[in-house]
Order: C-alpha cells, then structure tokens, then sequence
C-alpha cells in the first residue's frame, strides 16, 4: 500500500514538472516572459519603458509610432527620439510586446510635444538648419534665394510630402508659377493661330477669298463672339499681328529660363524650439548664399598642372598643396590622378536652364583625307576654309552661376563656311627611349669645350646594355675614330640614332631591330673620359636634343 501510494506521488510531481516546463516553454514561445533567454531593457529619451524581446527592432518600433501618432493627431511629429538598451537574461521577467513599446514611444512623444517651445518649420540643406515660423515665411526665404536670377518672378516655392520614410518630412522646390504658365499658353496659342492662318491662306484659291477664308477659320478657333463669324476673325486677325510684331525673330526658338531648380536637396519638416533660436528671413538669406569652402575631389584631365586647376576652381595652389599633402607646388601630377581642392560654395545651389539667341562666327568642320602611307604628324591642307555667320539658339545650364553644359537646338545660316580640306596620315609615328636602364646624366647637347656636342652622355659602368632606342635597320656596327665602337640605326620615320663608346657590339650592319633590343655593352673607346652612353638622334642629317624626344 505504501508502494503504491509512492508511485502516485511520483506521477503527481512528474506531471506537475512536465506542466511548469510546458508552461515556461509557452511563455517563452510568446515573449511575453523572459525564462533565460537574452532580452532588452529599453530606455527612451531617458525614460525606462520596460523589456523587449531582442528579435524587437527598435528603430522600426521608433518610426511606426512617429507615423501612427502623425496619423491620429493629424499633425507632423518632429521631435528628437534618441534610445538606449541594455541587454539582460534574468528569470520570469515580464516582456512588452511590440504594440505595448509602441504606445509607450507615443505617450513620450505626446509628453514632450511642445510644452514651452514655439513650433517651428526647420528647412534642413545638408548641415544647414534654420527656423521659420510658418511655411509662408519658409516660402518667403526660398523665393528671395531665387530672385536674382529670376526677375520676373516666373518660378515659386512648391513644398510638398517628399519620399522620406519618417513621417511629417516635407520638400521644397521650385516650379514655374501659374501665371508664366498660363502667359506661355497664350503665347504658344498665338503662334499656332498665326501658322493655322497662313497655311489656309496658301491652301485656299487665292486673292480675297483665299485671306477670309485663313481669317474665318482663326476666328473660329478663338472662340467667335456673338456678332459673327467676321467680328471673330477681325479679333484673331489683331491678335496674329500683335504677336508677330512683338516677335519678329520667333522661328519655334527657346529663350529665357527654360527650368530652374534647387541643386541641393531642400526638406522641411515642424519642430518645437526656443523662441530665440526662430531665424530672420533676410539674414538666412545671405547665410544660406554666402560661399564656404567645401573639400571636393578633382580628377586631372590632360593638359592640366596646378596653377590652371587653381584658377579654374577659384583656389589658391598653396591650398591644394597642403589639402593633399605635397612637399612643393612643383609636384608632378598625372592625368586621372585625384586631388582633393577647396572650393568656395553656398549651402544652396541653384541650377538654372535658358535658351540664349545670338550671332557668331563659325568654322566648319574640316573634311578630312586619311593617307594610309603617311605618319599621323603629316598633313597637307588642300583647301583653305572659310570664316561664315550665323544665328544660334542654345539651350544652357548653369549651377551657381557657372555653366555646366551648353547644346545648340537651331541655327540660321547666313553666310556660310566653306570647309577646309585636309589630307592627314593615319600612321602612329615612332617613338623613342633612353637607351640605358639607370645612369648618371653628365652632359647635355650644345657647345661643349669650344665645340658642339651633338648629343647627350650618362655615366655607367663598363658592360651596361644598351638598347635601341627605336625600331629599325642597324646601318652601321664598328669603330668609328672619336665615337669608339658605335651603332647607328635608321628609323622608319627617316631619323637616325647613334650609340657611342661601347665596349662590344651586340648586332650587325643590317639587321632588323626592335625598341628596347640590346645592341651593345657600354665602355669607353673612342675619345672618351670615362665609360659612359652618348645618343645622339637625327632629323633630317641635323643633330637634335635627344631629351626632346624620348621618354624614359
């Protein structure tokens, strides 16, 4: 009997542990409860809101209630939210659940709100920040940044929901007013008047009826008056006149601001503040349009050393010296090379688009004859071209008052230019190379002791190779009185080149050689004063600089 009273007991505390376990498991399953498991205690703007599941995205959690209490409230919530958590594993600790943080994230945000601050419109441009006390008056702030640019007031401030994730985030641009608009409507509309008008007047069968054939289908066209089909024509017919005389030059041309935009991006977005730190229109003008310097990278074009790249971008050389960590200002710099340069520009940048009219001179592209059997320095003008005249509309974009692009829509002929006529080799010329590897340069080419030296010397050690400096035919391999033993190859593009003083010969007369092939071991035969290189090139029978014409 008390066997069986044991066994009893034993299923009794077994079902009632396997029942904990479940139970625990359960909890644990539900994150409700923390049973051992890591979990987060949160902290926001320094208030504990409780525990969380470590699967809990704060951030996520953090902007959907941002966004739910924007929606309830039907206001821009823009208050700071900063969040800390510290990981814990303590046993049967209550969890909140993702819904229950949220509603503790939107009591802090309704608690804060705007208990003795103003509210505000902040306009945000990069790290730029300032106040404004209502949208109106941020629209007064961007208009005036626009206005020199834009004198008949064509484009206005447009702020609207922009495509940022945080809700209450507002963008600022700029768009053609309604009134240009509706000005270039009727614009546009008069000239379609007038072209309609012409064609049926050259349609019709001629003299009178032909004209009040075009006037009357114009005046239909523009909505006829209640006297009749005449009285609407004769109404067209003086707006036709009055567009073309106030047009003359209008041949489908674009002129003026085409576009206009704010080059940076500009957001807007409520906030609470002091009241002494709300801004003053005209001062944040000038801030937001006076120049700062900013680091930018420039990429080295052809052509380009540092006194042109600091021209061009409105710096000084020292600076670029210093921003990239040079030792002088006579570094050499190579194309593709990026530096980094300080350029003076404001916060907020404006991209400007116009079509410009004007006169110039042009030159006509050149027509150009490949011979295959010429060197690409060789060419024979065969016709001199002409200087023409014409008119040119071209649309331009400028960023900051600097011109970015330019690209010509029409053009009006009125004197025109005859093309030149060019015939130009295709072949890629030779070209040349120090004939030793390291060296001592120890003279260059000109007089020299009384006399002329015809080329250049580099001091080495006896037995150094020697290599052509170009490919071509070796004319001459022996001993030639001063020049000791020396090698003298002719070129494919007529010169020739000399290698003196060596101490053995590697090729003979004849032979096919290639750049960069030793021909000789270096010494000092001949009248020399030490083992050493002298090269000389020649252009014509006449000796030249060497140094003009090889790259190491």
């Amino acid at each position: 009997m008390k066997n069986i009273d044991f066994t009893k007991k034993a299923v009794v505390q077994a079902v009632f542990v396997g029942g904990m376990a479940v139970a625990m498991i359960a909890l644990g399953v539900s994150q409700r409860t923390a049973i051992g498991q890591a979990y987060q205690c949160v902290t926001v703007n320094g208030n504990v809101l409780g525990c969380v599941s470590r699967r809990v995205d704060m951030d996520e959690v953090l902007k959907e209630a941002r966004r739910e209490l924007s929606n309830e409230t039907g206001e821009r919530i823009s208050c700071e939210i900063g969040w800390s958590a510290e990981i814990r594993r303590e046993l049967f600790t209550g969890l909140l659940s993702e819904d229950e943080l949220k509603e503790a994230v939107k009591g802090i945000l309704r608690e804060e709100g705007a208990q003795g601050k103003t509210r505000v419109y902040t306009v945000a441009i990069g790290d730029y920040r300032a106040n404004f006390t209502s949208l109106a008056d941020v629209e007064t702030f961007l208009n005036k940044v626009k206005e020199p640019l834009d004198e008949e007031n064509a484009y206005g401030t447009v702020i609207s929901p922009g495509d940022s994730h945080i809700s209450g985030i507002l963008n600022a641009q700029l768009a053609e007013t309604a009134e240009e608009s509706e000005a270039a409507g009727d614009a546009a509309a008069g000239a379609d008047a007038a072209e309609a008008a012409s064609a049926e007047n050259t349609s019709a069968n001629g003299g009178i009826a032909g004209v009040s054939a075009a006037f009357s289908g114009a005046g239909e066209a523009a909505e006829a008056s209640v006297d009749g089909v005449l009285a609407g024509a004769t109404e067209e017919l003086s707006d036709v006149m009055a567009y073309a005389f106030a047009n003359p030059e209008d041949n489908g041309y674009e002129s003026g601001i085409l576009d206009m935009a704010f080059i940076e991006s500009v957001e807007v977005y409520e906030n609470y503040v002091d009241a002494g730190q709300i801004s003053d229109i005209d001062t944040q003008v000038a801030e937001v349009t006076k120049e700062k310097e900013s680091n930018k990278i420039y990429v080295v074009e052809p052509g380009d050393c540092l006194s042109v790249i600091a021209l061009d971008h409105d710096t000084t050389v020292s600076s670029i010296v210093a921003l990239n960590g040079f030792e002088n200002a006579d570094v050499m710099i190579r194309d593709g090379q990026e530096l980094i340069i300080a350029v003076p520009e404001p916060d907020l940048k404006i991209r400007l688009t116009v079509g410009e009219v004007y006169e110039e001179d042009y030159t006509a592209d050149p027509v150009i004859m490949e011979n295959d059997s010429w060197y690409t320095t060789k060419e024979v003008v065969h016709q001199e071209g002409t200087t023409g005249h014409r008119e040119r509309n071209d649309v331009v974009v400028y960023e900051n008052g600097v011109e970015a692009s330019r690209t010509m829509l029409h053009e009006n002929i009125m004197v025109e230019s005859q093309a030149a006529v060019i015939e130009r080799g295709t072949i890629i010329p030779p070209t040349y190379i120090k004939p030793i590897s390291g060296g001592r340069y120890t003279s260059g080419f000109g007089r020299r002791w009384g006399r002329m030296h015809k080329g250049v010397d580099w001091a080495c050690p006896t037995g150094t190779t020697v290599y052509a400096s170009c490919g071509g035919t070796v004319i001459q391999a022996s001993y030639n009185g001063g020049y000791g033993n020396n090698v003298v190859i002719s070129h494919p593009d007529g010169r020739m080149t000399r290698y003196a003083h060596n101490s053995k010969l590697l090729v003979h007369v004849g032979q096919q050689v290639e750049q960069g092939e030793p021909i000789a071991l270096s010494g000092s035969t001949g009248r020399s004063t030490g083992p050493h290189v002298h090269f000389e090139i020649y252009i014509n029978g006449s000796a030249v600089d060497p140094l003009k014409y090889i790259s190491y």
